[in-house]
């Protein structure tokens, strides 16, 4: 059970602090090989692309589950803070994210099978392309289950700084006031 909270809570962060290393390293190799030896590496360009392109769709899920995901939120500050229709236009969002990114698991699903059906490679590695692409598939895919997640929580998205200061005021009285 330890397990799995520890990897709730950092699955995306620890592969895409791995990813972030190996590009830095095989860029670094790239470097250090092209100036200083005069040769190239012919991959290292193409792994830190896919590492690249990876990091990009795990660090969608990333940002739902720490709650920092883009986002206007004009309409949502202008309302009081704790109105239903605050809350129920966050929750309005969400379920479109949610619909948007099952729709993206669904066709990157048909994405794959079709690449993995071509069989085709990458130039440099002879890397099985659908390895690249199956980014789109599992970043999708936690990003509907960090979405679920979201909503079953019930968080507060998209909440305004002040209203947190606020709150911590209030809490701040209400602990002073029973002393």
């Amino acid at each position: 059970m330890k397990v799995i909270k520890w990897l709730d809570k950092n699955f995306e962060e620890v592969l895409l602090m791995v990813f972030l290393v190996g590009i830095v390293l095989v860029m670094g190799v790239q470097v250090f090989m092209r100036y200083l030896l005069n040769e190239s590496l012919s991959w290292s360009e193409e792994l830190s692309r896919y590492l690249f392109v990876w990091s990009a769709f795990l660090s969608v899920s990333y940002t739902i589950r720490n709650d920092s995901i883009i986002r206007i939120d004009q309409l949502v500050r202008m309302l009081p803070p704790q109105s239903f229709l605050r809350k129920s236009l966050i929750i309005i969002v969400k379920v479109f994210l949610l619909v948007f990114f099952a729709y993206i698991f669904y066709y990157a699903i048909d994405v794959v099978s079709n690449a993995i059906a071509r069989g085709q490679k990458s130039a440099a590695m002879g890397l099985p392309m659908y390895l690249v692409q199956a980014s789109i598939l599992v970043g999708s895919g936690l990003s509907v289950i960090r979405m679920i997640q979201s909503l079953l929580k019930g968080s507060r998205p998209m909440i305004d700084p002040e209203d947190e200061i606020r709150e911590i005021d209030e809490l701040i009285e209400e602990a002073s006031g029973q002393m």
